[in-house]
């Protein structure tokens, strides 16, 4: 039969001693173990869940676009043969001293404005029973002028004859001309309003680059 040996007080203090600290490093294992595990666990509150909203970056400002410029008007554009109306006015002004003049108007029939510059394309005398061109005219006289022309609107062009009657040469009648605006190829055959005597040589008349002053 076993029989129980009662233990020393010291034997029995170191065992308490030693249970107690592996009670100490059970408890502290498992405090720290809690420790992390509640670290781990435990989340950040969101700044939403505070009840204050957070300051979000300021939008960098959209490029403002700057409002294309104002075209400038476009210019008037070179008036059209087709829609100049022409006529010529007979010796509208007479010197009185062997020289007479014709005014060859162009009238704007567009319902724009339009544009007219420089010398006549064509400007010819003509027989209109043949159909030939008569007499021969002098260099063109005249500045450049820019005339701009309303609807409705007139520039005009000066004929400057000289008596023929005052040159011993070969003269011819004419009755119709052969005018074309500046920069315009066709012609347009215009009937005089009183026929005209012209020298075939020299030279007896010339015609004046388009103006915007009438003779009359």
């Amino acid at each position: 039969m076993h029989q129980w040996t009662p233990r020393q007080p010291g034997e029995i203090m170191k065992k308490t001693s030693a249970l107690c600290a592996g009670l100490t490093v059970i408890f502290f294992l498992t405090g720290c173990s809690g420790q992390v595990s509640g670290a781990a666990g435990t989340s950040v509150p969101s700044p939403s869940s505070t009840g204050h909203r957070s300051a979000s970056p300021s939008a960098s400002p959209s490029p403002v676009t700057p409002a294309p410029a104002e075209s400038e008007p476009a210019g008037a554009a070179e008036c059209d043969g087709n829609n100049l109306d022409i006529s010529i006015a007979a010796q509208p002004m007479d010197s009185g001293a062997g020289s007479f003049y014709s005014e060859i108007t162009f009238t704007n029939t567009r319902s724009d404005t339009c544009l007219v510059e420089g010398p006549l394309s064509i400007f010819n005398l003509a027989d209109s029973a043949t159909g030939a061109v008569v007499g021969k005219r002098a260099a063109d006289s005249g500045l450049p002028e820019e005339v701009q022309l309303a609807p409705g609107a007139s520039a005009y062009s000066t004929i400057h004859f000289t008596n023929a009657g005052a040159y011993d040469c070969e003269t011819a009648v004419a009755d119709v001309a052969y005018v074309s605006p500046p920069n315009w190829d066709s012609s347009r055959t215009i009937t005089l309003e009183s026929p005209v005597t012209v020298c075939n040589t020299p030279a007896t008349y010339n015609v004046s680059w388009i103006s915007a002053t009438s003779l009359f």
